[in-house]
């Protein structure tokens, strides 16, 4: 029997496991939902999504599979961290390295075996998701490419649920000083300093690339200087107030929200695809639309935002922070001249656009 192999990064992967806090047994309902599907699609006995701690190997998420550890030695998942790729064994029997593994000789043996590592935003492999059986099955080009893509939500549920605890973390970490420094007192979201902080923690220093694929959302409140002027300043800080409080409530707890402006307001959108940011931008348009503002003054206000809306993917390389707000900005701009109310998404590669606009301000 082969034993699993160290990585040559043990230390760092390590390191990082216990930074995301996850060699744990709490209950994982939305990797719960990936495992039952993973096996339902691949059609196997059982799936689970896999932790390789120092010597033993977590079972986050399990479908009909009852063990929560096991030894790291002679796990396959030991082995297929150690991949770029997918592992499939097809029948463990007929391996060298698992013929005599104890978990194929045994009562209720694994026979076939698939895994795909499951990484880091920094590249570590701290895991694998998994599916295998007590028969010999194959895998075919569309399977692998069905197991890569569920890998990949397991990437991005353990990601967003990392940037929701940093957050927390963040702010607990921070001296009163600091944090009222980084904070916008009115609404309780980033400042603009606390915005650029968070970015460079959970998403990315200005001038490296994205992790993962994420919307950026500028939101402007319509026609704000026509409330100040009519109802006070006081009522204005009220719709501020309020608008915000909407943004937190329709936006997922580990999105980064931030008052960058008067009437002004950044949504940070993780694991966002490309097609889905401007929904979500529209979706937030039309809450907007339809939700009455009630000030303290007993009066309604019918109130609109409009959204310029822009989207970065790891695929775009290097991204200059400054030229992804402008890229924003401009949308916005658009929305504001062509009416209000609405949308206006713009994903033209920001590399390609940073010289001109540095130029342009």
């Amino acid at each position: 029997m082969e034993l699993a192999p160290i990585p040559h990064n043990e230390a760092e992967r390590q390191a990082v496991i216990t930074r995301m806090r996850i060699a744990t047994f709490d209950a994982e309902p939305e990797l719960d939902r990936i495992t039952s599907l993973a096996k339902r699609i691949f059609d196997v006995k059982s799936a689970t999504v896999t932790v390789l701690d120092h010597d033993r190997q977590i079972f986050k998420s399990r479908a009909n599979f009852e063990k929560l550890e096991s030894s790291r030695d002679i796990s396959f998942c030991g082995h297929a961290i150690t991949r770029t790729g997918p592992m499939v064994i097809n029948d463990a029997r007929a391996d060298q390295r698992f013929c005599d593994n104890p978990l194929v000789a045994c009562n209720e043996p694994i026979i076939f075996y698939a895994g795909m590592p499951v990484h880091h935003h920094e590249g570590y492999p701290i895991g694998t998701l998994c599916i295998f059986d007590n028969k010999p099955r194959e895998m075919s080009e569309r399977d692998i490419d069905n197991l890569k893509d569920l890998a990949y939500l397991v990437e991005m549920v353990l990601l967003l649920r990392f940037a929701q605890f940093s957050q927390k973390r963040l702010l607990q970490n921070l001296d009163d000083a600091v944090r009222q420094s980084m904070m916008d007192p009115m609404t309780g979201l980033w400042n603009r300093r606390g915005l650029d902080e968070i970015l460079d923690r959970e998403l990315a220093p200005d001038g490296a690339p994205v992790p993962e694929p994420c919307g950026v959302l500028l939101c402007d409140i319509d026609h704000f200087k026509a409330v100040n002027d009519t109802h006070g300043h006081l009522i204005g800080d009220e719709v501020i107030i309020s608008i915000a409080g909407i943004l937190k409530n329709h936006l997922r707890e580990n999105d980064i929200i931030a008052r960058v402006g008067g009437e002004e307001f950044v949504c940070v959108i993780p694991g966002m695809t490309r097609d889905m940011t401007p929904k979500i931008a529209q979706k937030l348009c039309d809450i907007l639309r339809n939700t009455p503002i009630e000030t303290s003054e007993g009066k309604t206000l019918d109130l609109t935002i409009s959204i310029g809306a822009t989207w970065l993917s790891p695929v775009m390389g290097p991204i200059n922070r400054k030229a992804v707000f402008e890229t924003a900005d401009e949308a916005l701009y658009s929305a504001k001249y062509s009416g209000r109310d609405r949308v206006v998404f713009n994903a033209e590669p920001l590399k390609d656009r940073t010289k001109g606009l540095l130029e342009r301000h």
